[in-house]
């Protein structure tokens, strides 16, 4: 109240100060003897700064300053440290229960759905067995019977089934097995890669295939063209082989002979020791068509220098047996000499 009063004095003097320079009233620092005498409008400074101060220190003494009260905290930090934590486990726990509860619901929801199903089941199944009941009567409980011992033949009949493709597929992996052990002992056995119609192209299967291919042409040709004629000559002189003539007798030999080259060149495909070179394995190879030994493919003996062929050729000289039906020696045409 007052600072309020003295502010008002202040704005009355201030008021009456400006209102006295516009009328003549002034404050001055010292006055004349005749300001004195009349000096109504003059008001000295040091009474103005003398009422100002007055007032001031009276405000002062009745003013009483108000105690400031600090507030401390006293509340320890792990106190915090364990309500945060209480609060963190209760929106866990809540969480946790929210997931449970949708869980529940789930689970109940797929239960009743289940037990619907069971229901429409149950229902249909009773309608139908009230339907054969009411049909025939007292025989239902035979029928069933004979459901359910046509259902035993059936399990039994799917077990012998099932034992007969057991078995089956058991001997189809042994024969298996067998096939893959034959087909490495032929691969062994036979020099592979030296036989008509190889190729790296090929699978195993295939080129064990091809080989036996072989084989067979070469047993087919040597049957027709040698063995079987031998055959016949001596079922025709079997009865008196004394009678035999000489040019029947010198046609079996050769045929013997020729027997004996072309097996002799067939096992250069067999035996490791045996290399196979020349136009061997094309000649082997045209067998299969029952064709004849194209000359063309075979080298003319030189009787100049020492060779098998040779030796082979002088041997049949003094056997007087010249011109053969298998010529062929170490690519060479015994025939031509």
């Amino acid at each position: 109240m007052k600072r309020i009063l003295i502010c008002w004095i202040t704005f009355s003097l201030f008021s009456l100060s400006v209102h006295a320079q516009d009328k003549g009233i002034r404050i001055a620092d010292t006055l004349t003897a005749q300001e004195k005498v009349s000096r109504n409008t003059v008001l000295l400074k040091s009474e103005l700064d003398s009422l100002i101060r007055l007032y001031q220190v009276s405000d002062t003494k009745t003013v009483a300053q108000e105690p400031v009260i600090r507030t401390e905290n006293n509340v320890p930090e792990y106190l915090l440290w364990a309500v945060l934590g209480l609060l963190t486990g209760v929106v866990v726990l809540i969480f946790l229960l929210y997931r449970n509860q949708q869980k529940f619901n789930e689970t109940i929801f797929l239960l009743n759905r289940q037990v619907q199903n069971l229901e429409l089941a149950t229902y249909s199944i009773n309608n139908n067995d009230m339907s054969l009941i009411k049909s025939k009567g007292k025989q239902s409980v035979p029928v069933l019977e004979k459901k359910v011992q046509s259902l035993a033949t059936q399990l039994e009949k799917s077990l012998k089934e099932k034992e007969e493709l057991q078995r089956l597929l058991e001997e189809y992996t042994n024969s298996k097995l067998d096939f893959e052990s034959v087909k490495q002992q032929m691969m062994e056995v036979y020099k592979i890669r030296n036989y008509p119609g190889f190729s790296k192209e090929k699978s195993e299967t295939d080129i064990v295939k091809s080989l036996l291919d072989t084989e067979r042409s070469v047993a087919i040709y040597a049957y027709e063209h040698f063995l079987k004629p031998v055959l016949s000559i001596a079922d025709a002189h079997k009865k008196n082989p004394a009678k035999i003539n000489p040019e029947e007798r010198e046609k079996m030999l050769n045929l013997l002979i020729s027997l004996s080259l072309l097996y002799s060149e067939y096992l250069y495909l067999r035996i490791t020791d045996l290399s196979v070179g020349g136009k061997m394995v094309e000649r082997l190879g045209s067998l299969r068509n029952g064709n004849h030994i194209d000359t063309g493919l075979l080298k003319e003996l030189n009787i100049e220098h020492g060779s098998r062929a040779l030796v082979l050729r002088m041997v049949l000289d003094k056997m007087d047996i010249q011109n053969l039906s298998y010529p062929v020696f170490d690519e060479t045409n015994l025939n031509l000499s």
